[in-house]
């Protein structure tokens, strides 16, 4: 880190994105501990739909750019 921030000139930002990068995750996980066992319950089921909803519009982009780039690649229509 302090090797990329004298390379970039950068004495302040970069370590500080790279702090808050790291604290975040402690934090988010502190509070749902800190706020009981039925909340974990009811983020763990929020944190399940968005998963579902991400795998298929993951699934989809990727579908998609195949198809694109097959069009463009193999059979040269754009």
């Amino acid at each position: 880190l302090v090797p990329l921030s004298v390379q970039y000139q950068s004495y302040f930002l970069i370590p500080f994105l790279y702090g808050v990068g790291t604290a975040l995750p402690v934090l988010v996980f502190a509070v749902v501990i800190a706020t009981g066992v039925g909340t974990i319950g009811k983020v763990f089921d929020r944190m399940t739909q968005i998963e579902v909803w991400g795998r298929r519009i993951t699934g989809t982009v990727f579908i998609l750019v195949g198809i694109y780039l097959s069009l463009v690649h193999i059979f040269k229509v754009f």
